[in-house]
């Protein structure tokens, strides 16, 4: 892996950025990278379900970890992390999360860590998914649906991490069913738009966890590589 490690963004909520971050840490993996998996705030779900995102995390990337290693701050009710934390009155700062991620990054050679929805979502009262990402100075990559409107997201998601000094490694397409002249047209575009890398398309998988899937035949993986 070309750095210590990924952010994964995206331009929304529930568009597979679990799903992608632990194919590409399941690829590192299997090519002897040793790469750990963090997600540090998460609501809705509780780890040990299987419908977990931590759960998916683990299972997904194959990481011996445990689940509140990988997810140190979790609660039941399914809303934005702000907004959970206080209905639960539970208390945390940005330095509590860096302290859990660097726990975990000390096993392992480099690690990927997934952002809450997109990236300028709030984690607490004083502190973002932005501030998180340049905390630990990862390069980003964004995780984005290819349908009508996604030119926008995109392009705002990029800007904003610029305008933020963050690094952006690419752009991964998740779960595409079908390619028309939408599709098609959002990638011409955006390659006219930005020079941010547009590592690839992965398709809609029904069964997310267990299904075989070789992402050479989807990435551009030496982007990451």
């Amino acid at each position: 892996m070309k750095n210590k490690g990924y952010f994964i963004t995206g331009t929304d909520t529930e568009i597979g950025k679990t799903f992608v971050t632990a194919r590409l840490a399941r690829y590192f993996n299997k090519h002897n990278q040793d790469i750990g998996v963090f997600k540090p705030l998460m609501s809705g779900t509780r780890r040990e379900s299987p419908c977990s995102d931590a759960y998916i995390l683990k299972s997904g990337a194959k990481v011996l970890d445990g689940l509140e290693e990988i997810n140190p701050f979790q609660w039941d009710e399914a809303l934005a992390p702000a907004l959970a934390q206080k209905r639960a009155k539970t208390d945390y700062s940005l330095d509590d999360v860096l302290k859990k991620y660097n726990v975990l990054a000390q096993k392992h050679k480099g690690m990927l860590v997934e952002g809450a929805g997109g990236i300028t979502v709030p984690y607490g009262d004083d502190f973002t998914v932005t501030d998180l990402a340049c905390a630990l100075n990862l390069p980003l990559i964004i995780v984005a649906p290819n349908k009508l409107g996604v030119i926008n997201h995109i392009i705002l998601t990029i800007e904003f991490a610029k305008n933020h000094d963050l690094t952006i490694a690419g752009i991964i397409f998740n779960g595409v069913k079908h390619k028309g002249v939408v599709e098609d047209t959002n990638l011409t575009l955006l390659k006219e738009m930005t020079d941010v890398p547009i590592i690839g398309e992965l398709p809609w998988i029904t069964n997310q966890i267990n299904a075989e899937l070789p992402l050479e035949k989807y990435l551009d993986i030496n982007l990451l590589m």
